[in-house]
């Protein structure tokens, strides 16, 4: 749990450089002269490369380790940043924004790898939570921090302190996490590795119910992150700050769920949490529909947090109960995949609905629609219990 604990301090550090960045893009694209199409088109590009690249950079993290795909990772996350501050022209944004989701798509397929492989299932909820929680403190002080140097330095400002701070990552994941123990040697590997399609078919609803909530989850954020965000600063003028503060408000309440809800999954079972979870989601995206003023989008923001709190770690969770250890970098991979999938999809439909109808409430009413019809597939679903026996198990040749 040590281990843990130190990569939940990293990531919580690499999270900040993401989060600076998240109150900005709206005001970017205003300065560039383009529309939320465009917007739209610049968030998917991150997540279309990622889905390229998920899966063999999880099948690498299985072979090679995961801290280099943590390392490399981070490494490209800065230069990335770095492009973004001197941008001039939206397509070579997009660029950047592809060439940040190529060459980062490894790092949280390795990092859910890696507290699945430090963990058992006895623990392995609240070690999903501590993680969650690492990630959304970054998520809260970074689009603070980035509301307040945009509102006071300008907007290019904060793509360079998300470059630096990411270094400051690199540097303290390389002194501070150290590769988990291998139940197979890298030379190994491919002798005893279990073909992820092989580990598919052991439960197959089980995976494919889990992959339809990823889905509905980030596409339901990719449209909140752009016809929203549009909305706040378009139709009811919200400065960098606000926004900044909207994000804090959501991050704190997720902070404070992970670690709870993740210590409940552990006792009390996954599935409910993911379906009720799945459920106050969709109430919150309603909630912004209907909402005229910052204090109900705030309310609106807490909600969703303790819905994310809800779904997110317990999904992680999951899946790791249902994976062996030799293919768990793997099915990580794909369910990246699957999560940038939708949030591809999510972006570019929520900016073509906004440009179409001039405000968000139809994108949400959509995004809150999906998530209803998920709460109900997840009940039917996903199973009420998972024995150990569901994993498969490595079993070295005593011939050997």
């Amino acid at each position: 749990m040590y281990q843990v604990w130190m990569l939940a301090i990293s990531l919580s550090v690499l999270q900040i450089g993401f989060g600076l960045i998240t109150p900005i893009f709206p005001f970017y694209i205003v300065e560039l002269g383009v529309g939320a199409t465009e917007l739209g088109v610049l968030a998917a590009s991150f997540a279309l490369t990622r889905i390229l690249l998920a899966g063999p950079l999880g099948r690498a993290s299985d072979k090679v380790g995961r801290k280099p795909v943590l390392l490399v990772a981070l490494f490209g996350f800065a230069i990335s940043n770095l492009i973004y501050a001197f941008a001039e022209t939206i397509l070579v944004m997009i660029l950047a924004r592809a060439l940040e989701g190529a060459i980062s798509a490894g790092f949280y397929p390795a990092a859910n790898a890696f507290v699945s492989d430090m963990t058992v299932p006895e623990n392995r909820g609240t070690a999903m939570g501590y993680l969650s929680t690492g990630n959304m403190v970054g998520f809260v002080v970074g689009p603070s921090m980035g509301g307040i140097l945009a509102e006071f330095l300008g907007i290019r400002l904060p793509f360079v302190v998300a470059a630096v701070v990411t270094l400051g990552t690199l540097l303290l994941v390389y002194v501070l996490v150290q590769e988990p123990p291998r139940r197979v040697s890298e030379e190994d590997y491919d002798k005893y590795r279990v073909p992820v399609l092989e580990v598919f078919s052991r439960n197959r609803r089980a995976y494919s119910v889990l992959a339809v909530s990823m889905f509905a989850n980030m596409f339901s954020i990719g449209i909140l992150e752009v016809a929203f965000m549009l909305d706040a600063v378009q139709r009811f003028a919200f400065t960098p700050l606000q926004i900044g503060i909207f994000f804090g408000v959501l991050g704190i309440i997720t902070i404070i769920g992970n670690i709870l809800f993740g210590r409940a999954s552990d006792r009390l079972g996954r599935k409910w949490l993911i379906v009720v979870g799945t459920l106050i989601g969709a109430m919150s995206l309603f909630m912004f529909m209907v909402a005229t003023g910052i204090v109900g989008f705030y309310i609106a923001g807490a909600i969703l947090g303790v819905a994310i709190s809800m779904r997110g770690p317990t999904i992680q969770a999951m899946i790791a109960d249902l994976t062996d250890q030799t293919a768990y970098g793997s099915v990580m991979g794909a369910f990246g995949a699957v999560s940038n999938a939708a949030y591809v999809v999510g972006p570019i439909l929520g900016g073509m609905m906004y440009d179409s109808s001039g405000d968000s409430i139809s994108s949400l009413a959509l995004a809150g629609s999906v998530s209803v019809v998920v709460t109900l597939v997840s009940a039917l679903g996903l199973p009420d219990y998972i024995p150990k026996s569901s994993a498969i198990e490595y079993v070295e040749d005593e011939t050997d």
